[in-house]
């Protein structure tokens, strides 16, 4: 992991006009990285890397380098906004030389693009959902859409978080009662990523898996 942080964090050094589109990546400018970014590392460092993963707003691409850091060959990692779409191609073509990993566009898209491994990190999406039934929908439209993968590593503003904030409004802080109730039956594990006030708002990871 290591390893991996270092590479990224020269790369981003080196190619620092990038913060101008997300001033918050600073932190990928420095190590260690951020606890929900290395949670995701080890989680998939223990996956086979036959398993095929998408990934769903991956900004610039520093998650998705996880992917083809560790070797995994089947990776659809989308992303909407044409103007992170176009550095996170080229940072994953600089560093991995591969061509075939970022996606423009909204996950999902016509047709379900099945995989077995599903993730959705440090990427909220609260405009898409005005209530907190509707966002739960909208998290299971993600996971059916990609065909009901073994594995969903997902990160939400947990609801813990009780300050007023427009950016992080209250319908999308989950509690782990929540995804209880959205995954039953299934084995959940979670971790703390962010906790208010140390740090700007509350975020927990969840890896959820089919039993």
């Amino acid at each position: 992991m290591e390893e991996l942080e270092e590479l990224l964090k020269q790369y981003n050094l080196e190619h620092s006009e990038d913060l101008s589109l997300s001033p918050w990546r600073s932190q990928y400018c420095r190590v260690p990285f951020p606890k929900y970014w290395q949670r995701v590392y080890q989680i998939m460092n223990d996956i086979d890397r036959s398993n095929r993963v998408i990934e769903i707003g991956c900004g610039q691409g520093d998650v998705t380098a996880i992917f083809c850091y560790l070797g995994f060959q089947e990776v659809a990692s989308f992303e909407k906004e044409q103007a992170l779409v176009t550095k996170a191609k080229r940072r994953i073509n600089d560093l991995f030389d591969r061509k075939d990993v970022i996606v423009q566009g909204l996950f999902p898209e016509k047709d379900i693009l099945r995989c077995d491994v599903l993730v959705l990190v440090n990427c909220a999406y609260q405009d898409l959902a005005g209530s907190r039934e509707e966002y739960k929908r909208l998290l299971m439209n993600y996971y059916a859409s990609a065909g009901y993968p073994q594995y969903f590593i997902m990160e939400v503003i947990d609801s813990s978080y009780t300050q007023y904030d427009k950016e992080f409004p209250n319908h999308i802080r989950l509690s782990y009662e929540d995804v209880e109730e959205m995954f039953p039956n299934f084995r959940i594990q979670s971790w703390a990523t962010y906790i208010f006030p140390q740090n700007r708002k509350s975020k927990t990871l969840y890896l959820i898996e089919k039993k």
